[in-house]
């Protein structure tokens, strides 16, 4: 048996040495087919994966390169045909071309040198390239055609290997560009376009020229001036459902939560009417009546506001997961002194899995509801208690299980879970406003 797999592993080794040489022919006649057909650049790249595979084939490495030599002729051929039909940039790319094939050449061990001249007509023909796209970029700005005149710019300094100064003019025709197109923006009544184009001139270079940051920030003053909307937020309410299980504490808290945290944190084009008038306005005209959007659209005005938010928790759902319950047995206390009596309670453990729903009503000065969307908020934790058909009071415990019949361990169980579910409907709360918000400022 051992001979038998010994046998196997030499016919292996055989057999896969023979695939690499037989691999290396396949690459030849894969190039010398290639060539025949005018294909010269396929070839040479068939013949550099054949020199690889085996380098004593010396037929590879001479076809290597007489199809490069023929190639590169070919290639600036093309070149001199592109150039004098005004293509630089397809001209440029051919010489592109010959530095990738040369490149290839040399990773074999092979060289092959361009004919002279060649660095100096390359580098010519290189800056016609990146004038001829500054050219073209320039011709799009002067359209309109903004974002085809970004794209020109970038690529002007991504090929060709552009020098400093070429570097240089991209990025300035770049920069002058967005701020350029950032007016025109605020000018036709896109405030937060303008201002997102402003911020993206300041990012062109790592490092912008104080010209450019100040220019950026004027732009942006300007935008924020003319788009800027106030939201007013009317308390957190909660529907019977979700305050009988949650208490009304809870939603207290998280309006507690977003006024002192997460209202104060607006984005750029949101600002936050005075959280103190609000409730003081409101309570005067509600005086025991629910909320509503009409009601809450005359506060608006009274407070300056262009939107108010009305936050309800409208839906809660909790759920045990993956509960485990272990039966243990001890005895029960009688009351009236007989001998105590064998009974058995349960161990119950597993996650305990909140979601809770919150419905969000924007509403304008005149009471109308302007959108209206639904948020949750997901939070767990693991829970341990114990159970027993009975009053537990009266059973003899362990000391290990006591805390199991604990009111107090049960409810900070619950009290960290909804602290982190909380949190979560507060995030999902206040993103989703500001989003809503932001979508009406155009």
């Amino acid at each position: 048996m051992a001979n038998r797999r010994l046998f196997s592993s030499v016919v292996c080794v055989t057999t896969l040495f023979a695939l690499g040489c037989a691999s290396a022919e396949d690459r030849l006649a894969e190039g010398v087919e290639l060539q025949a057909r005018g294909q010269y650049f396929n070839a040479v790249y068939r013949y550099a994966e054949a020199v690889e595979k085996d380098g004593s084939l010396l037929e590879a490495r001479e076809r290597l390169l007489a199809a490069g030599d023929t190639a590169m002729g070919v290639a600036l051929a093309d070149a001199d045909r592109l150039e004098a039909r005004d293509e630089p940039v397809a001209a440029a790319a051919r010489y592109q071309d010959i530095d990738r094939m040369l490149a290839r050449i040399r990773s074999v061990g092979e060289r092959l040198d361009p004919p002279p001249g060649y660095e100096d007509s390359r580098r010519a023909l290189f800056d016609r390239a990146i004038e001829w796209r500054m050219a073209l970029g320039d011709e799009a700005v002067q359209t309109g055609r903004w974002a085809d005149a970004r794209r020109v710019y970038v690529d002007a300094r991504s090929d060709f290997a552009p020098s400093r100064a070429q570097l240089a003019a991209s990025l300035d025709a770049e920069t002058g560009l967005l701020l350029e197109w950032a007016e025109v923006e605020l000018e036709d009544g896109r405030p937060r376009a303008a201002f997102g184009l402003a911020e993206q001139a300041v990012q062109v270079r790592a490092s912008a020229p104080r010209d450019v940051v100040l220019s950026a920030r004027d732009v942006q003053d300007r935008a924020l001036e003319r788009g800027t909307v106030v939201v007013a937020i009317p308390p957190v309410v909660a529907s019977p459902t979700v305050r009988d299980y949650l208490g009304a504490e809870f939603e207290i808290r998280l309006d507690d939560d977003l006024a002192l945290d997460h209202w104060t944190q607006p984005p750029p084009f949101v600002r936050m009417a005075d959280h103190t008038a609000m409730r003081r306005e409101l309570r005067g005209l509600l005086r025991g009546v629910p909320q509503s959007p009409l009601l809450v659209g005359r506060v608006l005005q009274l407070v300056g506001g262009d939107f108010a938010a009305m936050v309800e928790l409208a839906e809660i759902e909790v759920v045990e997961e993956d509960v485990q319950r272990t039966t243990r047995q001890t005895r029960l206390t009688d009351p009236t002194g007989r001998e105590p009596r064998p009974v058995e309670y349960a161990v119950v453990e597993g996650n305990l899995a909140y979601r809770v729903s919150a419905d969000v009503v924007l509403v304008d000065y005149d009471g109308r509801e302007v959108t209206r969307f639904r948020v949750e908020g997901r939070s767990g934790g693991p829970f341990r208690r114990g159970d027993f058909d009975g009053n537990h009071e009266r059973l003899q415990l362990p000391e290990d299980d006591e805390a199991l019949f604990d009111a107090r361990m049960l409810a900070e169980q619950t009290a960290r879970i909804e602290e982190t579910l909380m949190e979560e409907l507060a995030i999902a709360i206040a993103s989703g406003t500001y989003d809503s918000v932001l979508e009406r400022i155009p």
